[in-house]
């Protein structure tokens, strides 16, 4: 064995190294499976790595072992005292019915107890193959990958948190692979180096390590360069929507509890409609805001079932005009429900099916025999509501104090909101009269406000943090999701009670001709959609959209003869023409066509661009530093072409005197004193050739004995070659 393995201070830090990096195999194992006595377990693996640095004999550290395997099994499980009669029974008397289940091959039959021998048996396992790794082959490369993968995967897929375990493995997994790697290249160089000269190489390595990482942790972090792609593949499981993940595929959902995060589009068809104009297609509607998403409250009523083709009563009451309108819609995708506009009269479908309509949510589910189905083919018949502007004009704030108590669910709001999001509503509105103005108020708001629509880069809230306050006020960058929830919120938090709306927009006209006056209209998963429904005392439910660059809203009767633009809406003057300028200086015309000078450009790209020439400074100035470090790996590479293309008496001197530099950047120094004969002879012992010793003695005849004429270059270029090829290994 060579003398850094017996170095025990040099092993000890390799094993405390590795123990470190068994507490990150075992940390996750212990939150994911609820299973305590962390510290214990840390404890078996402690003194396993001592014994194994000590090199105890196998019976001996075997004993120790059981002996606390047992121990630990009486603590946890018994209440008996250490190595009692009573508590060795119940061990022995747990394991026999283990052994007995296992042979019966019940494994429900297994107990916490042989559970816990066989977790500890697998410790054993790891130690034994670590201190292999490590003792043996000085190599931990593969266990160091494998808990990279196994923490990164666990934090992708589990609710285990590595954000800062990874940080911590890949500390520790720097530091164990350079002290081996330093611990090979001392064997390979059968270099005995004592503790004092090995600080000199460890010592540089952690503050290098530290320092990567304290600078890693407080520089600026980018954004992710692509999105995750696993909230998107979890998505096709059938349930939709974003979920608590970054990135979810674009479609209808049911989990809306974790609202955020950036979707894909998917055109994936969803229905197809005929209809004399495009509608929203409501399925839904949720009450309780979290902070983070929706959820439904508990049943305020039983569901009312309907008969096919019998007049279906919702809360929106069909419009005044005299003939109703009929849309027959086929479906493409499976839905356990009924797609419906506002002002929906009856549903029609062939067969015999009823429709139950929960007042909780509005959804309405298609029955066959009384159990759910997925429908196919819809014809529906309805009249879309028409509001008087006299009523909505009559809407006052003080109505709102005598609605019943049947309208609280849609004005919760949780208490953890802040502050500012209330006094947000109170500003957009204070010059708002009635009810309704505080609605159209609030939902032109986004619009003129610096707001953007967009489906990517959308974050999720942190877990302190509220999904409306952060999109008001911090990104004010989002979807549908981001706006409708937001207007709820502004909403309610003038006690005016509203509530979040789900299903699909109007979707895209496609030309095809049909035998009535009415269109076809293609909606895709992409046309999911979320808007608002708020409540004007005395006049009912209406529609409103806040999303940017959606048109839907309600029909609005303008009975009264006023002016009905709002005030934000209001014509700007015309701007002021700019006079003209007369006698310009011909020499400052030219300059302002030219524009800026090359220095001045050149001067705004620097000032614009001084991050990434400061950390392109920072990458050049480390590159240089590790080119200079690592130069006698790559300098043999450019010294052996130069050198073969020269010819001369002095290409051979000056060639030598190379090599001696290379092979003193190689680690071989020359001791001082110490002859170019003698040094030549241990070089050619280490490396096991005779060349050194040749080229010395031609080196040593050409300098000293006055013959540079008796020197062939052509001869000794091969074994000049060999040995400075030696020094880049």
């Amino acid at each position: 064995m060579s003398s850094v393995r017996k170095n025990k201070a040099f092993m000890a830090i390799l094993y405390i190294l590795v123990f470190l990096l068994l507490t990150e195999w075992l940390t996750p194992v212990i939150t994911l499976t609820d299973t305590g006595h962390k510290n214990l377990f840390l404890i078996f693996i402690g003194i396993s790595l001592v014994m194994a640095l000590l090199q105890v004999h196998w019976a001996i550290s075997a004993g120790v072992k059981i002996l606390y395997i047992t121990w630990f099994l009486i603590h946890v499980y018994t209440e008996t005292a250490f190595f009692s009669i009573d508590a060795i029974s119940y061990i022995l008397s747990d394991l026999r019915v283990n052994f007995e289940a296992l042979f019966a091959q019940d494994w429900a039959m297994t107990t916490d107890i042989f559970r816990t021998v066989l977790f500890f048996s697998l410790l054993w396992m790891a130690v034994y193959l670590i201190h292999y790794w490590v003792g043996f082959r000085l190599s931990i490369f593969l266990f160091y990958i494998l808990t990279v993968v196994f923490i990164a995967v666990l934090d992708t897929f589990s609710p285990y948190n590595g954000d800062t375990a990874i940080i911590r493995i890949m500390v520790v997994g720097l530091m164990l692979a350079g002290l081996l790697h330093l611990a090979r290249w001392l064997e390979g160089h059968r270099i005995n180096e004592t503790m004092d000269r090995l600080a000199g190489f460890i010592i540089p390595l952690f503050l290098m390590v530290a320092a990567s990482t304290a600078i890693a942790l407080y520089l600026p972090k980018a954004g992710p360069i692509w999105p995750d792609p696993v909230p998107y593949i979890t998505s096709f499981s059938g349930e939709g929507g974003p979920g608590p993940g970054t990135v979810g595929r674009i479609g209808y959902g049911v989990d809306d509890s974790e609202l955020g995060g950036s979707f894909v589009g998917d055109d994936t068809p969803a229905f197809q409609v005929e209809v004399e104009d495009g509608q929203y297609w409501k399925v839904e509607t949720k009450d309780t805001y979290t902070t983070k998403g929706w959820e439904l409250s508990e049943e305020v009523a039983e569901p009312v079932v309907y008969g096919n083709g019998e007049r279906i009563s919702t809360e929106f009451e069909p419009g005044t005009e005299e003939e109703s309108v009929n849309a027959v819609l086929d479906m493409e995708q499976d839905f356990p429900f009924i797609l419906y506009p506002y002002g929906t009269e009856t549903i029609q479908m062939d067969g015999e099916f009823s429709y139950s309509y929960a007042p909780t949510d509005q959804k309405i589910q298609p029955l066959l025999s009384g159990a759910p189905v997925e429908p196919e083919r819809v014809e529906l018949q309805f009249n879309e509501p028409t509001y008087s502007l006299t009523g909505l004009r009559e809407t006052t704030v003080e109505k709102l104090a005598e609605l019943p108590p049947e309208f609280d669910r849609y004005k919760q709001l949780p208490e953890e909101l802040p502050q500012r999001v209330r006094d947000l509503a109170a500003e957009i509105t204070m010059n708002s009269e009635t009810v309704y103005d505080q609605a159209r108020a609030i939902e032109n708001y986004f619009e003129r406000n610096g707001f953007e629509y967009s489906l990517t880069d959308i974050p999720v809230p942190e877990e302190d943090q509220d999904y409306v306050d952060q999109f008001l006020f911090d990104t004010k960058r989002g979807y549908c999701d981001n706006f409708s929830t937001s207007m709820v919120v502004l909403l309610r938090s003038l006690d005016i009670p509203a509530r979040w709306v789900k299903g699909f927009n109007e979707g895209v006209q496609i030309d095809v001709e049909t035998d009535s006056d009415s269109e076809i209209y293609q909606v895709t998963n992409n046309n999911a959609h979320s808007w608002v429904e708020a409540y004007m005392p005395g006049v009912g439910w209406m529609l409103f959209e806040p999303t940017i660059g959606f048109t839907g809203t309600s029909q609005i009767d303008f009975d009264l003869d006023i002016e009905t633009s709002d005030p934000e809406e209001q014509e700007l003057p015309d701007r002021p023409e700019q006079p003209e300028v007369e006698d310009q200086d011909e020499a400052a015309a030219a300059a302002n066509n030219n524009g800026p000078s090359f220095w001045e450009r050149t001067g705004d790209f620097i000032a614009d661009n001084k991050g990434a020439f400061i950390f392109g400074a920072i990458a050049f100035l480390l590159l240089a530093t590790v080119m200079f470090i690592k130069r006698h790996k790559w300098l043999p590479k450019i010294l052996v072409p130069y050198y073969n293309r020269r010819n001369g008496k002095q290409t051979f001197e000056k060639a030598y005197l190379r090599l001696l530099k290379q092979l003193d950047l190689y680690g071989i120094k020359r001791q001082e004193g110490q002859t170019l004969m003698s040094y030549a002879r241990y070089i050619d012992a280490f490396f096991g050739t005779k060349e050194m010793t040749r080229l010395t003695a031609s080196y040593e005849q050409a300098v000293y004995g006055g013959e540079p004429e008796t020197v062939d270059w052509h001869e000794l270029k091969e074994s000049w070659e060999n040995l400075i090829n030696r020094t880049s290994s």
